[in-house]
């Protein structure tokens, strides 16, 4: 087997025969990546993530497995944890662009920003009508505070006011929703 014997030539530091290795599972372990992450750009950094994983774990890898079980193994840990990590931060990047007023579009975080808007969409229902109005014009209504502040017949002062107390419930929903990872994960 050719296979087993680039492995065992890994083991001992050929970067040659890990690089031989590797191109027979690369298309194969790309294309999950790029599946699992939507995106050419995060599939690119976890596979590099994932050969470098590979390199140092090869001396604990078991002959009697399948390597290529091992190797998909790897990259979905590997994957899953990006995603974990991602996700983490993804949440609090969505609320601070609402806070500053800007939404921006992220396709290879796809999953994670689905994910952080139902936990939005469902904090906003908790919302006061007027933190609720005020929330909602001004994401999905792209209106400035000051328009806001017309089309409710209020001062300015209170609907910045409004604003700023909507968006700290979302945020202690949201902690509280990920309250039970943060428990899971640890």
């Amino acid at each position: 087997m050719l296979e087993n014997l680039l492995i065992n030539k890994c083991k001992a530091g050929d970067g040659d025969a890990y690089r031989r290795l590797m191109n027979n599972y690369k298309n194969k372990l790309f294309g999950y990546l790029w599946r699992f992450s939507n995106s050419q750009d995060v599939a690119e950094e976890l596979f590099q993530l994932t050969l470098i994983k590979v390199w140092k774990g090869l001396k604990k890898y078991d002959d009697r497995k399948k390597f290529s079980s091992w190797l998909f193994t790897v990259a979905h840990n590997v994957a899953m944890d990006d995603l974990r990590m991602r996700k983490s931060s993804r949440i609090f990047t969505t609320i601070d662009e609402i806070e500053n007023g800007n939404i921006s579009e992220r396709p290879d975080d796809e999953y994670v920003k689905k994910e952080s808007i139902e936990i939005i969409n469902k904090s906003v229902n908790d919302l006061s009508e007027k933190q609720k109005s005020v929330f909602l014009l001004r994401q999905n209504g792209e209106l400035t505070f000051r328009e806001i502040a017309e089309i409710m017949n209020e001062p300015l002062n209170t609907i910045t006011s409004h604003m700023h107390y909507a968006i700290k419930k979302i945020k202690k929903q949201i902690e509280k929703e990920n309250e039970p990872r943060k428990r899971s994960v640890i």
